[in-house]
């Protein structure tokens, strides 16, 4: 009996697989076109709450929900006068089943606008054409900040879900019921140009000015009439987008830059993954970013703009990224400080040996010019001064003062026919000048970190 079960149970199991592959290749041959889910019948209050939270995360385009005074951001305080719980998560769970569900019917909702005033607003049970929900998921595979970072590279996974129920029916038109539930994934290419030219799926573009979507390849398609999982259409694919950073060179080495990428999406309800979690996302583009470092992400949904009987929809892909300046300050800001250092040795070279002075004073000028060209690749082209512009600027400054200096004190102390090893001046300067040369990077390095900047505000590169 027990090995008579084990087969039983083997043949049930094997010969489900087969019937179900046999649907899933049943999908690429039959013949079909289908565009009915940009319009569909939905009987829920078309108010989406945000998640464990009484608080309302958007209105759905076409309920009656969209043309009240119900504002994104209200939190939900009572029902029919009735309050909520007072605990987020209870009062969350009681209004989304009232209000996101077809168990909706009239209520009264009393709210509290992000202003704090109270309002009470009436919500009828109407049920509405609307566009399919999708929710939309992006992954960072790669970030690359390019062109002297005035561009970022994005490689993206993006995740579109979405579900039609309708369709779903058409495709598995099953008359036995104890079949088990269908996962149909599609991965090779003809399959998926295939069964994505006979169904409808959401597409975005960008409008961002300088930034494009470009090398966008479709990675596998998941058709399921499986009641646990959310979404009956699941769409993976993969994008590379260039972005035009917005960014603060003044400040350079010490710089930050933001980079967003926008995705737009007409006609559909989108909205952002539940679980998405900005630290996952830093620390991933942490991980493959050697100049920059992120400090902050944002995943934002979903602007909405309305055209004629149809809706435009943004999510908002952004990045804010600090400049790692230890490179610069090892490769650039100390070795012409120590240039600079070498130029200040003139003040305790004897008097009379004016040659070995301005050796010293214009071999480190020159040195420092010639430098300037070696990292000039290493800055970025620009047509004002930024902060290790100045820095530089400065350092020239008191090398080639060295260099006047030595001129100036072989001529007073042969003036004033002095005896001694060292012009006098050359005692008070050999302190003064350096304090000097201290003080002014001490007020720049004061700016810096006061966010100050050379005249001007940031610009987009």
């Amino acid at each position: 009996m027990l090995l008579r079960g084990i087969f039983v149970g083997v043949w049930v199991f094997f010969s489900s697989l087969s019937w179900g592959a046999e649907i899933c290749e049943r999908l690429l041959k039959k013949d079909f076109r289908e565009t009915s889910n940009i319009r569909l019948a939905y009987n829920d209050s078309g108010v989406v709450l945000e998640q464990n939270q009484p608080i309302i995360n958007k209105k759905r385009f076409g309920s009656y929900a969209f043309n009240t005074p119900l504002e994104v951001g209200d939190r939900i305080l009572a029902v029919d006068q009735k309050p909520v719980a007072s605990d987020d998560s209870d009062a969350h769970l009681y209004l989304s089943n009232l209000l996101e569900t077809s168990a909706m019917r009239d209520l009264t909702l009393t709210v509290q606008h992000q202003d704090g005033e109270e309002e009470i607003i009436d919500l009828k049970r109407i049920p509405y054409l609307g566009h399919p929900i999708v929710e939309a998921n992006i992954i960072l595979n790669d970030f690359q900040v390019t062109q002297q970072s005035s561009k970022s590279n994005l490689n993206l996974e993006v995740y579109l879900q979405w579900q039609n129920e309708d369709l779903i029916h058409n495709f598995f038109n099953l008359t036995d019921l104890d079949k088990s539930p269908i996962k149909c994934i599609y991965r090779k290419s003809a399959e998926l140009e295939n069964i994505l030219q006979k169904i409808w799926y959401p597409t975005f573009e960008t409008t961002q000015a300088g930034s494009f979507i470009n090398d966008v390849t479709f990675k596998s398609l998941l058709i399921t009439n499986d009641q646990s999982v959310p979404f009956n259409f699941i769409l993976k694919q993969q994008i590379n987008y260039q972005v035009t950073n917005s960014s603060d060179f003044r400040k350079f080495p010490f710089d930050d830059i933001s980079t967003s990428a926008d995705f737009i999406f007409q006609d559909i309800d989108l909205s952002a993954p539940p679980r998405y979690n900005p630290e996952i996302t830093i620390s991933q583009g942490n991980d493959i970013l050697y100049e920059w470092e992120i400090n902050d992400h944002r995943l934002n949904c979903c602007d909405t703009q309305l055209y004629g009987q149809g809706v435009l929809q943004t999510l908002d892909y952004s990045f804010d990224l600090n400049r790692k300046s230890f490179y610069y300050v090892l490769k650039i800001i100390l070795p012409v400080i120590f240039l600079v250092y070498l130029s200040f040795s003139v003040f305790f070279i004897r008097a009379r040996e004016l040659e070995s002075k301005l050796a010293v004073s214009m071999g480190s000028l020159l040195t420092l010019v010639a430098y300037n060209f070696v990292f000039g690749d290493d800055v970025p082209k620009l047509n004002y001064i930024t902060v290790l512009d100045a820095w530089i600027l400065l350092s020239y400054l008191f090398a080639g003062l060295s260099t006047m200096i030595t001129i100036w004190s072989y001529w007073d102390y042969h003036r004033d026919q002095q005896t001694g090893l060292y012009n006098t001046i050359d005692s008070k300067l050999r302190w003064f000048v350096p304090i000097t040369y201290h003080l002014l990077m001490a007020i720049l390095w004061w700016g810096i970190t006061n966010n100050w900047n050379m005249p001007g505000t940031s610009i987009v590169v």
